[in-house]
Parts: C-alpha cells; structure tokens; sequence
C-alpha cells in the first residue's frame, strides 16, 4: 500500500459471532489530517478505532499504518501500538498510581526509557494539558476534565504518530468538555494526525479537515465538515443531522 498515507483501510469487515458491526469500510487518511467520524450509536465508528489500533482483529480486510499491514499474520502488533495513541471516554486511568506515574509508566516500561528521562518528558506533557502541578495527586482527586487531559498526555508519552480519540468528552460535565476539547484542538495546530470520534459538532466543524458519517457498518458520507452539514445527501444521515445540529 501507498506510503503517502497514515491510515489506509481496505474493505474491513469485524464480525462478533453473528453480528457483523463492520460491513466494508474502506478509508485513507493523510499525515497531519484530523478526520472526524460521526453517526448513530452502533453504526461501527469506536469498532473501526478499535481495528485501527489493533484492540480488535478483522474478521476480513486490511488496516495499514504507514504502509504496514497490521492485520497480517506475525505482525509485532505491540510495536505497532506504540505508533497509535488512543484515548477513550473512560479515561482508564491506573487510580493507585500518581498522575505523574501514569504518564510515565509505558515509556519506562515500554520503551526502555530513563526514568529521569521520562519524569522530565511527562512534566513537559502535563504542563502542555495545564496540569503540570497536579504531577503528585492521584486520579480520584481530579475532576473528569482533568483526568481526560492526563490521558491524552499518556498516550503523547509513547510519541505516537496517529492519535485516536473515542467519544472522549462524552462522560464529562458541560463546563468540562472544552479544556479538553482545546487539549485536542492545539494537537491539531500542531500537525497531529487525529480519528475522532465526536458528537462535538461545534469541534468537528472548527478542526474536522474531513468528516465521514457512519450507519450500519458503512461510511455513508464523506466530506468537508461544512458540506455534510448544510448538505447530506443521503436520508439517514438528514435525518441525523436534522436531530444533531438543531440545538447548535
């Protein structure tokens, strides 16, 4: 597969017993892209994230990073991990491991770096999520915004290539949703490659370079934010954001 590209999907298909949540999907995003992926709950976007990342095997298709195929037999799916940062809405935080620890844990662990070294890089990371003197206090002590921007700084630790974000702000308060929604927005400026999935419309408009819509297992529609907005084509996805933006 082409090189030009960070993520390349190949008719992905993911089956779970007799459900079939993926029905063909294919997909190519750029470097420094930021696609947004929208649609029903159980139309197959966090399942898609999932084959991205490896947390899920195909049941029939292609997933390329860089040019690798992750779905081929004997692939080091490990080192390919440390290539995909992924957050979730459920920050998964270790609660017996300071803030500071989370976000070195996997670099010391992983990767073989230098504690000092790693104390150092994650102090940088907590300080670019604001929360640099939050270093010692243990998740149960922060708010969920807080705790969502020390997941993102975790996953910045293994200096990923390709971030994914699964409905990360879904679980948090109204007043919480933009600290961390600006966390992302500065990755953005940044370069960063992105997949988010989002009901964030606002975000989706202001940073999505691309937007696709998902239903049933397929990318439906694919496009500039702002076209799909103001012109879906097809009636599940008029439908959709009919009952999605009208509140915008």
């Amino acid at each position: 597969m082409s090189g030009e590209y960070m993520v390349e999907i190949v008719d992905l298909h993911k089956r779970f017993g007799f459900h079939e949540v993926l029905k063909g999907v294919n997909l190519k995003v750029k470097p420094s892209e930021v696609l947004v992926v929208v649609g029903p709950s159980g139309s197959g976007k966090s399942t898609m994230l999932r084959c991205v990342n490896g947390l899920e095997h195909a049941t029939s298709g292609h997933v390329f990073i860089e040019g690798v195929d992750i779905t081929q037999h004997g692939i080091d799916i490990n080192a390919m991990r440390q290539k995909v940062g992924i957050v979730f809405q459920s920050f998964n935080l270790f609660p017996h491991l300071t803030v500071l620890r989370n976000v070195t844990l996997a670099p010391v662990k992983v990767k073989k770096m230098d504690a000092a070294e790693a104390e150092e890089k994650a102090l940088r990371l907590l300080e670019r999520v604001g929360l640099k003197e939050k270093a010692e206090a243990y998740p149960a002590h922060l708010s969920g915004g807080q705790q969502q921007r020390v997941a993102i700084a975790r996953a910045l630790a293994m200096d990923p290539d390709l971030m994914l974000f699964d409905e990360v702000t879904s679980a948090l308060d109204p007043e919480l949703v933009k600290e961390v929604l600006d966390v992302m927005k500065d990755l953005a400026r940044e370069g960063m490659t992105m997949m988010v999935v989002t009901h964030e419309m606002g975000f989706a408009k202001e940073v999505g370079d691309r937007l696709i819509f998902m239903d049933d297992g397929v990318i439906v529609e694919e496009g500039p934010p702002e076209d799909i907005f103001t012109n879906p084509r097809s009636p599940r996805a008029i439908d959709f954001f009919s009952k999605i933006l009208s509140h915008l």
